[in-house]
Parts: structure tokens; C-alpha cells; sequence
């Protein structure tokens, strides 16, 4: 009788295991080796929201738990999926935040949020959001804790997976929830954990994913022949992945460090594996989008200075790389001599990430504060155009608490002032402010620049533009409307300038809205599908908190609040407000302004 090939994979997925067992007997159950440190690695138990880590590399913790510690819980009783690590009181939300929902509706938004928006407000909910116990409609037990770990994962908030997975009780029978620790454990450099967790559950799965892990992991304790046996076995069953192969056979020989010809989508266990092997990263590994992959690749030595700093920029606008770490790297980069005496000659020779590298370096080395005025006004007017205006103004802070106000300095007060209140330090902006002030009294340009300003500096909730009348939004577009080089474009930014003041409950004078009539009728964007938008108005009307949140996420898209345009920012921001969360939407609508250039 012929044997099916489903048949012939289970059984050889058995005998791997088998065998595996037969040739691990006498090994200790946790004796894996755990690979070098990791450079510039946060602890993995880090505060959830951390900004920003001691200014020295430092190591990831490894948890000495021994297999025999990890418990496997009965789970019947106990819903997964109502647990969570924040409070109210700590920024998360009540238990009743998923009322009213349809439990599909409920998993079908969930998996569209996007883990790499680039907007600090929109990610700073959704972690909350993922992070807070609630009461949930019925359905499968453990499949919405499941997705929150994963989409947290993704984000590379490993502090909030690992709280996170350390409220739930029975994790090791539930392999998704498992899995997700694993490929945070192997993403964070700490491969002793990773594979303890492998051993204990190998016995009960013989899918690929489990078998190459623990390969892996016998790979790292020295047992090649069982390893090579494993490989056999894999390949046998028809296992493609030649980057796992050639790297798990150098593991066994030794020599010259393998060459990847190309890592395009980049699984966590590809990582660990080149960083224990030390091979270098090829170029397209940069392709992946996740924060949590960017990290790892920022944080690693095995990518060239180039891919670690794209990776390093890209993971801190996503918020998975502490800025402090976005610093080190900046400062860890080599430039010759001519390069940093003449950085403003020498950047557009360099890609984006390394002329801002560069002019970190440059702007900490000099002592003339208007040389490092001038070199930090370049990066921020750089950063404007590609994007990434708020991480730049985060990463070079140090360099802008260095320079003092003074009346020479006067024309780089309107650009420290945006700096200072997008990281929202309004101490310092208001030195800056007062120095813009002065100078206005008699300089017709920088009159205009405190004109432009007080928009942003009012949404902020900046002190110094408390006296700012909506009144002033006429003489605000003036202003705008004469300067502007493209007309088009300043009537957008106006549109939505007071589209944002309305929805924030403001009352935006007619007159305002007389001028910007003229010009074209339509915009040619992408709207929200109409289900999306109607279900919007009716949750908020309903006061169903976690529903307007999601509907208003995946609204947003990766793109966060400056991806959508004034009429559909307005209704996010008002559906927003009207389920009490005024402070999110203001700073949402902060985000937007600054991002539309204002």
C-alpha cells in the first residue's frame, strides 16, 4: 500500500523528534549557547514607552529560567483575551472599551492597524490600545491576545510583549503566543531563552518553523551531528530556505563568514542565525518594513554602516529604536577631516541618513554657535522634505540645548521654536520665543516668521500663543498666501489649518474660508471606504470607545494623520473628541499641521 506524502511528512516530523531526543540525551536541557551581545541593545525588560537608554551600548538581559520553572497552566475558566498590563490610571483604558462591538468586526479591525505608522500620537494609542485588559465579546480563547502580541511584536514594542506575556498564565500551550516570544527572543539577541522555550515545546509540534529553530539551538551547543541530521530531515520533507542551510553549515565548519546574496523578507531566526555566524546582511534586508526587523538590523554589527543607519532612522520614526540609540550610531560613524570641517559641502554627496550622520558629527564638534546653528537649520530643512522632521529635531536635540539664544541668532529662533514643540520642550521655546520677538520689532521677515508660527505654537498649547486670537488666522493667511511660491500648496495648508481648528472645537471665522473657494473643486486622493466612514460617526455617536479608536487607526493607514486630507482629518479628530479623547486628537492634529509644513 502507497503511503501519502502527508502521511510520510508526519512521520518523518516524528522521527526528527525522535531522533533529536535520542541524540540530545545527557545535554543539558538548557545548556544553549547564547551568541555575542548585541551593540546599542535596550534591555529587553525595558519601561513600555521608553524613549530613550543610557548613553554606553549595553547588553540584553537574558532571563536564567530553567525549563523546569516555566509552567503549563489548565486554561479552561480563564479568558486570554480580557488580559491586560496597563490601567486606566497608567494611561491604558477601561474594561468596557471594547463595548458594543461584533466580535468580527472586533478581529477584522485589529489586524488592519498598521504596526509601522510613522506618527508618534497615532502609535502611542494603538500600543495603549494592545496594551489594556478589557472585557471581550465571545469567540475563540486566546486568538485577540494573540493578535495584540503579534501587532506589538511587529511594532517592535518587545518591553510591552514581554509584560505583556507575562500576565498570561499557561503561555506554553498556546504555540502562537509561544512562537511570538521566541521571535522576540531571537530579535533581542537573547538565544539561551529562545531556546529553552524551543526544547519544551518541540516534543508536541513538528511543524518547519519549530524544527529549525531547534537546529538552531543544537547548532549553538556544539551538537552538529544532530544538527546536520535535523537538516537532512528538513530538507527531506521539502523545506526550502537556502539562507538557513548555508547558515547553519557554517556554524558546523567554521572559516570564512557565509555571503547572503539576499534577504529580502527577513524572519527573526535569519537574523540571529547571520549575527551568530557573522555574516553581513545583504543590501535588500533593508526591505522589510516591520519596525521590530529594523531594530534588530539597526542594533546589529553584522550590516554595513550604511544599512544600520537606514534602519536605525527608519525604526525611530517607527518608534522601535530609542533615539539615544538613533545618537549613538550617528556618533559612532567615520567622516575624514575635510568632511567634518566642511559639512555643508560635503552632504549632498551622502545619502539622506549619513549627510544628517554627518552633520550630527560636525554640529557636536563645533563651538561657534552659529556654525552649529546653521548646520542644524540644514538637517532639520533636509528632514522637512523627506519625512522625518520629527525624528531629526528628537536625535539632534543635544545639539540644539547647546546653543543659547541670542539677537545674532534670531533668525534660527522660528526653527528651534517648531524643534522644541514638537519634542515638546516648551521651556526652552519659550527663550527662543521671546528672542524671535525682539527681533520682529524691526525686521519685516522675521514678523512674518512669528506670523507663520503662532498656528503651531496655539495647537502645541504653547504658553506664548495663549493670547493667540482665530482672528489672527486671517492675517496668518495673508501672510502665507503672499510668501508662498506655489499657490496650490498654501491653500491646501490653509484648508487644513482650519479644518483642524474646527474640529478641535474652535470657531474658525467665514472670512477665512471666502478666500480659499477659488482654485480647483476636487481633490485627487484616495478616500476612506464609505463603510469605514459611516461606521466612524455612528461609534462615536454611540460613545464606543475602542471601535472609534480602531475605525480611526486604520483609517489613518501607515501614513498616520498627514496621509489623509483636511475633510477626513476633520472627522477623525471630531469623532476622537467626541469619545473623550481631546488630548490624542490634539496632538494628532499637531502632527498634521507640522507635516503639511506650517
Amino acid at each position: 500500500m502507497n503511503v501519502s506524502s502527508v502521511n510520510r511528512r508526519t512521520r518523518t516530523g516524528a522521527l526528527f523528534f525522535t531522533l533529536a531526543f535520542v541524540l540530545s540525551i545527557g545535554v543539558a536541557p538548557v545548556a544553549f549557547a547564547q551568541s555575542a551581545p548585541v551593540e546599542l541593545t535596550p534591555p529587553t525588560d525595558e519601561p513600555i514607552g521608553a524613549q530613550e537608554t543610557p548613553s554606553t551600548p549595553s547588553t540584553p538581559s537574558t532571563p536564567s529560567i530553567g525549563a523546569a520553572e516555566v509552567q503549563i497552566e489548565n486554561l479552561a475558566g480563564i479568558n486570554l483575551d480580557t488580559i491586560g498590563v496597563l490601567t486606566p490610571e497608567e494611561g491604558g483604558f477601561n474594561r468596557d472599551l471594547w463595548y458594543g462591538m461584533d466580535r468580527q468586526e472586533l478581529e477584522n479591525l485589529l489586524v488592519k492597524l498598521s504596526v509601522t505608522t510613522s506618527s508618534p500620537a497615532t502609535r502611542d494609542i494603538m500600543r495603549r490600545l494592545l496594551l489594556s485588559g478589557a472585557d471581550v465579546p465571545e469567540g475563540e480563547n486566546g486568538k485577540l491576545v494573540t493578535i495584540r502580541a503579534k501587532l506589538l511584536a511587529d511594532m517592535g514594542d518587545f518591553g510591552g510583549v514581554a509584560k505583556l506575556m507575562g500576565a498570561l498564565p499557561g503561555m506554553v500551550s498556546h504555540k502562537e503566543l509561544l512562537r511570538i516570544e521566541v521571535d522576540t527572543r531571537l530579535l533581542t539577541g537573547d538565544n539561551a531563552r529562545a531556546c529553552e522555550l524551543a526544547q519544551l515545546y518541540m516534543a508536541d509540534e513538528s511543524s518547519s518553523y519549530w524544527q529549525k529553530v531547534f537546529i538552531f539551538c543544537q547548532a549553538l551547543n556544539g551538537q552538529h551531528d544532530a544538527a546536520a541530521l535535523g537538516v537532512s530531515l528538513l530538507s527531506e520533507m521539502g523545506a526550502r530556505d537556502n539562507v538557513f542551510y548555508t547558515l547553519i553549515d557554517h556554524l558546523a565548519v567554521g572559516g570564512k563568514a557565509p555571503t547572503i546574496d539576499s534577504l529580502s523578507d527577513p524572519k527573526p531566526l535569519h537574523l540571529a542565525l547571520a549575527r551568530a555566524a557573522k555574516a553581513r546582511f545583504p543590501s535588500d534586508t533593508i526591505e522589510s518594513n516591520l519596525p521590530g526587523v529594523l531594530r534588530a538590523i539597526a542594533i546589529s554589527p553584522n550590516a554595513s554602516t550604511e544599512l544600520r543607519l537606514e534602519a536605525a532612522e527608519r525604526a525611530e520614526v517607527a518608534g522601535a529604536l530609542p533615539v539615544d540609540a538613533l545618537r549613538q550610531i550617528y556618533a559612532s560613524i567615520q567622516f575624514n577631516d575635510g568632511e567634518l570641517s566642511s559639512p555643508l559641502a560635503n552632504v549632498t554627496r551622502r545619502s539622506g541618513p549619513m549627510s544628517r550622520a554627518l552633520l550630527y558629527r560636525a554640529s557636536l564638534m563645533q563651538t561657534v554657535p552659529s556654525a552649529q546653528a546653521i548646520a542644524l537649520s540644514r538637517a532639520l530643512a533636509m528632514a522637512r522634505s523627506g519625512g522625518r522632521y520629527a525624528s531629526t529635531a528628537r536625535a539632534f536635540l543635544p545639539v540644539l540645548n547647546r546653543i543659547e539664544p541670542s539677537k545674532d541668532l534670531a533668525w534660527f529662533a522660528p526653527e528651534a521654536i517648531r524643534a522644541f514643540l514638537i519634542t515638546e520642550r516648551h521651556t526652552e521655546a519659550m527663550l527662543w520665543f521671546e528672542t524671535l520677538k525682539q527681533g520682529a520689532e524691526n525686521n519685516k521677515k522675521l514678523t512674518n516668521e512669528l506670523i507663520l508660527l503662532m498656528p503651531i505654537a496655539r495647537l502645541s498649547g504653547f504658553a506664548g500663543a495663549m493670547d493667540w486670537d482665530l482672528k489672527n488666522l486671517t492675517l496668518w493667511q495673508e501672510t502665507t498666501r503672499t510668501l508662498a511660491e506655489d499657490k496650490d500648496v498654501a491653500r491646501n495648508r490653509a484648508a487644513l489649518l482650519g479644518a483642524v481648528f474646527d474640529a478641535l472645537g474652535n470657531v474658525v471665522p467665514n472670512e477665512f474660508w471666502i478666500p480659499l473657494v477659488s482654485g480647483p473643486e476636487r481633490l485627487g486622493v484616495l478616500a476612506p471606504h464609505p463603510a469605514l466612514w459611516f461606521r466612524l460617526s455612528a461609534a462615536a455617536e454611540r460613545a464606543h470607545v475602542g471601535e472609534t479608536i480602531l475605525l480611526s487607526l486604520v483609517i489613518m493607514g501607515n501614513g498616520g494623520p498627514d496621509s489623509v486630507e483636511a475633510v477626513v482629518l476633520h472627522r477623525l479628530l471630531t469623532a476622537l473628541r467626541t469619545v473623550g479623547l481631546e488630548k490624542e486628537a490634539r496632538e494628532i492634529a499637531l502632527e498634521a499641521a507640522v507635516s503639511a509644513g506650517l
